[in-house]
């Protein structure tokens, strides 16, 4: 059986919501912004679970995702930043980079208490113009962050 992000991730620099490659993995722009700054960052190799890769691979992967997650932290300025690799839809590793503030759902909770109709609203899409501006500012921010 074939993996649909494994295809997905052959052309993932045409995706309008790319935003670079890293050693270990690809940093993208989540396609809805109900919560600012989402981001998520795609393994380039296979696996469903961390511990299936190989030790010196998974631990870089951890770090540029933890380097991912600073850069989006440092612009859009949360209160909390929720790391979820979960996997139950895509058995692929992909890390859903949230950027939290208070108040932001009804609940303290998980993002996923709201229902798909509120986290996907097109109304949270970015335009073009948004899209490229903060796709230029994780970018460079990362940039900066591994430039230390």
């Amino acid at each position: 059986m074939s993996c649909k992000m494994c295809e997905k991730q052959k052309n993932i620099k045409d995706d309008p919501y790319f935003i670079m490659e890293l050693e270990t993995g690809y940093v993208i722009l989540g396609w809805f912004q109900r919560f600012k700054g989402y981001t998520v960052f795609n393994c380039k190799e296979h696996g469903p679970e961390l511990h299936n890769l190989e030790h010196s691979f998974k631990i870089k992967h951890l770090e540029e995702m933890s380097i991912v997650a600073e850069a989006v932290s440092n612009i859009f300025k949360p209160d909390k930043m929720n790391y979820e690799l979960l996997g139950n839809g895509c058995s692929h590793i992909h890390w859903h980079l949230y950027p939290r503030v208070k108040g932001d759902t009804p609940i303290v909770s998980s993002v996923y208490q709201l229902s798909n109709e509120e986290l996907f609203d097109e109304s949270t899409r970015p335009n073009e113009e948004q899209r490229e501006e903060m796709k230029e500012k994780i970018k460079n921010e990362i940039v900066r962050l591994l430039s230390r």
